[in-house]
């Protein structure tokens, strides 16, 4: 079933995957997408998990997909260029469902509102699923660069380098290396599936650009030097958090939420994976 929010007189749509004969009530799962703004489909298999007897609540957040679409945020709706309001649109859900235990799941930026969240100590939150996360937008760049970037070819990696460091983002031969990059790092399946590039068919590109950055390997904008990572033992609550194999976020980033997060459970590596898991090894 799918409902629509009105958030600062915006439409946030969301959707709620259900056994409709389940009895057993067990708390439900939020996902949260990345991007930003790229929208939920590629976090669709996360909706399995109602097979299992966990209600699955997905959503768009506003600007992209099918919630209202905000082509210059800057000018119609500057808060979405801010952290704070996706702590408060996720807030504003969980209060139209009337939820009193839950749980979350995030991933990419999703992580990012998930933790920034999580600190709040919130109510009926009862544990939380980070996949391909961040706790520093600094030190995940540069690990990225240091220990994946490092291991493309040198020729490839020092026209990245020139073209980064000139911000020639639209550039073709930037736009061919990142298009390759993404196959290694981001989504490895051969073959998408409709889910995944339905995400990026209402993608928002000017949130993204002026929250993240120009490409998945930078960083700048509204996130260029967040880091939550000294406020991480304040997350009493059980944690897992996921990271590909191949994945563009790193071992040492994703080591570093584990060991600052007191209830956390040991890092998770999952084979095969990029970034993007639950399109590339969703079971």
């Amino acid at each position: 079933e799918s409902k629509d929010l009105i958030i600062n007189n915006l439409i946030v749509k969301t959707w709620k995957y259900y056994i409709s004969n389940d009895i057993t009530s067990k708390p439900p799962i939020i996902g949260i997408h990345g991007g930003p703004a790229v929208t939920h489909g590629y976090i669709l298999a996360l909706k399995l998990l109602a097979n299992e007897g966990y209600p699955v609540i997905l959503y768009d957040q506003c600007g992209c997909g099918d919630s209202s679409y905000i082509k210059n945020p800057e000018e119609e709706a500057p808060w979405l260029l801010t952290v704070d309001y996706y702590i408060k649109e996720l807030n504003e859900i969980i209060k139209s469902y009337n939820l009193t235990k839950y749980y979350i799941y995030g991933s990419s930026w999703g992580t990012i509102i998930a933790q920034e969240y999580a600190v709040l100590n919130p109510n009926g939150l009862l544990g939380m699923i980070l996949d391909g996360a961040l706790s520093d937008s600094q030190l995940y760049i540069q690990t990225q660069w240091r220990d994946k970037i490092s291991t493309i070819p040198t020729y490839s990696k020092q026209i990245l380098t020139k073209l980064t460091n000139e911000k020639q983002f639209d550039s073709p031969i930037y736009k061919a290396l990142e298009s390759r990059l993404s196959t290694m790092f981001t989504t490895r399946q051969i073959i998408l599936p409709t889910s995944y590039t339905k995400s990026f068919s209402k993608f928002n590109l000017n949130i993204y650009t002026k929250m993240q950055g120009n490409s998945e390997f930078t960083v700048s904008g509204v996130l260029e030097n967040w880091s939550i990572t000294n406020r991480l033992h304040l997350i009493n609550i059980p944690t897992l958090v996921l990271v590909g194999e191949y994945d563009s976020m790193t071992i040492e980033i994703s080591q570093l939420i584990v060991d600052s997060i007191k209830t956390s459970w040991p890092l998770v590596i999952i084979p095969r994976s990029g970034h993007c898991k639950l399109i590339d090894e969703p079971i």
